[in-house]
Parts: C-alpha cells; sequence; structure tokens
C-alpha cells in the first residue's frame, strides 16, 4: 500500500468514526451529572424523591445499551414516588473506564463508589442480563450495606457457546481498531433494528426505542470496544464467581420471561433461585428477554413488594 493510499484509508476510518460519534452524542447527549471515582468519570443520574419510606434504587443496565434503556423502561415509573440512581456502567454510555474495566468486580467496585458518593444507602440493587451480572456481584462484595436485589433475565452461570466473531476481533490491536472505526459506524446501524427485534422477540419492542435510548451511542469507537471486551470476557468471570451465590442473604427477586432466547432461564435465572436461599423466582410467560419494557408493570410490582413491610 503506498503512503498516499494509507494516509486515504486513515483519513476514511477517522472520518467515518468521527461522524458517527458526533451524530450519536448530538441525538443523545448525556443526562445527568458526573462523579470521579477512583481516576474514573462515571455518568449517573439521580431522580425522584430523596425524602421516601422505601430503599433507594440502583438500575444497572445490561449489554448493548446505556442507562437510557433501565430509565426508559422502569426509571422515569420508579421516580415517580421514589429515589432512583441510574449509571451508565464503566465505559459505556458516557462513562469512562479504567484497564481491565470489564471485570465484574472492578465495575462493582466503581458503580458501589458512585452510590456512596451520591449519599446512597442500603439500596436495592436492580439489574438486567449482563447488568444482572454485575448486580450479583455488587451483591456478593457488599450484601450488607443493600436492602435487596431484584434480577432481570441476569446471567449467572456458564453456558455453552463461543464469542460473537466481532467481539472478537474488537480485542485484536490492528483488525480491532479498523472494525471499530471504519465497519461498526456502517454495518452496526444497519444491523441495530434486527438486534432490537431478536432480543425484545417474541415481544415488540417499544416504537422509536433505538432512538428513545441512544443506541448509537453504541457504534462509537470506544464503547463499542468496551461492550465488547464485557461480552467477550462475561464467561470467565461468571465461572469466577457462580460458586458464590449461596452466600447471598439478603432479600432477593429473581425475573425472567419463559420465552427468553438470549439468556436461557433454565441455565441461569431458575439455577440462581436454587443457589440463593428464599429468593423469590417469576417466570413471565411468553416473555422474552426485555423484559423489564414487556412485563414494566410486574417487575414494578415485584421491586415494590421486595422490601415492603410484611403485615
Amino acid at each position: 500500500m503506498t503512503l498516499v493510499a494509507a494516509l486515504a484509508l486513515l483519513a476514511l476510518v477517522l472520518g467515518l468514526s468521527g461522524c458517527a460519534t458526533w451524530n450519536a452524542e448530538k441525538r443523545a447527549p448525556a443526562l445527568g451529572a458526573f462523579v470521579d471515582i477512583d481516576g474514573e468519570r462515571l455518568h449517573v443520574l439521580d431522580m425522584g424523591p430523596r425524602d421516601g419510606a422505601e430503599p433507594p434504587l440502583v438500575l444497572i443496565h445490561g449489554a448493548s445499551v446505556n442507562m437510557r434503556d433501565m430509565k426508559l423502561a422502569l426509571g422515569d415509573r420508579l421516580a415517580e414516588n421514589r429515589r432512583v440512581i441510574l449509571i451508565d456502567r464503566p465505559g459505556r454510555g458516557y462513562s469512562s473506564r479504567p484497564e481491565g474495566g470489564y471485570r465484574l468486580g472492578v465495575q462493582a467496585r466503581l458503580i458501589k463508589g458512585a452510590v456512596d458518593m451520591l449519599g446512597v444507602e442500603q439500596p436495592v440493587v436492580v439489574g438486567q442480563s449482563l447488568g444482572g451480572a454485575v448486580a450479583l456481584r455488587y451483591a456478593l462484595d457488599y450484601q450488607d450495606e443493600m436492602s435487596g436485589l431484584v434480577l432481570l433475565a441476569a446471567v449467572s452461570h456458564e453456558w455453552p457457546g463461543r464469542v460473537a466473531w466481532y467481539n472478537k476481533v474488537s480485542q485484536w490491536p490492528v483488525a480491532g481498531v479498523l472494525l471499530r472505526r471504519l465497519v461498526i459506524p456502517v454495518y452496526g446501524q444497519l444491523a441495530a433494528q434486527s438486534g432490537v427485534a431478536g432480543s425484545f422477540a417474541p415481544d415488540a419492542p417499544p416504537e422509536n426505542y433505538a432512538e428513545d435510548t441512544g443506541l448509537a451511542l453504541l457504534f462509537r469507537a470506544s464503547d463499542f470496544k468496551a461492550n465488547a471486551a464485557d461480552l467477550a470476557n462475561l464467561k470467565a468471570e461468571i465461572v469466577a464467581q457462580q460458586d458464590r451465590y449461596s452466600a447471598l442473604t439478603l432479600p432477593t427477586a429473581i425475573v425472567t420471561g419463559t420465552g427468553d432466547k438470549t439468556v436461557s432461564p433454565e441455565r441461569h435465572s431458575k439455577r440462581l433461585a436454587e443457589d440463593i436461599g428464599g429468593a423469590q423466582l417469576t417466570l413471565l410467560p411468553e416473555t422474552g428477554h426485555a423484559l423489564h419494557h414487556a412485563e414494566t408493570e410486574t417487575i414494578i410490582a415485584i421491586i415494590r413488594n421486595l422490601t415492603a413491610p410484611q403485615s
């Protein structure tokens, strides 16, 4: 390749990546404030009244999305009468993250630091999908400082299967850069709708879901790299913690859709309910992976009932 051709390719790569970043951030700007934790900046949104009788909530989003997903599904409703903290997981949305930030323990520690910085005490932590894996690690490390744990289609146990090719390639030095900066800004936008449909199936996504949740933020180079690393390393992280769940004694609700084709109810939620003594397992018939959107009212009731005073 000649020097001119190489420079032309570099200009194309930087141009596509820069346009994707500018457009995504213009359409979905930061919603909240930033807190500095151990040298990292986490993007947080603090919603709802602070003087309520019920414990505050910390909502942790899953893979390929940002805090807007949980805000749209649950945050806005719950914040009508309860304090709700939404956080972009480290490396996602508008949060930075350190080297090795894919580790569940690192993400849990940074989120706990943000929670403490905001003066939130004894929260109920709610995690969906990969965010459920982070919520589990949060509980394993800090359960004495929590009021409860709610896991929505959470990844909890080892599963068969390999890492998707694009998440694997994203970790490579040269090919990964080209993938993230040249291919993903174009291909990602084209594949987004089918990806959303697959995640929601058999349910339908909300109208304007991609726009309302700032899904395009995923196709920025740094965000895609972090998301790919999360997914590429998730199985090893799960294997490292899955034998510890029996140590959890806090009030726990586990919710899964029987139609979930992304995170198997049998391999994860049902098995997890056996591991955590006293955990409440709720199966939602014919509901897919995005159960927090499809069965919002049911999940809000489960969250509220978890720590409600017993008559």
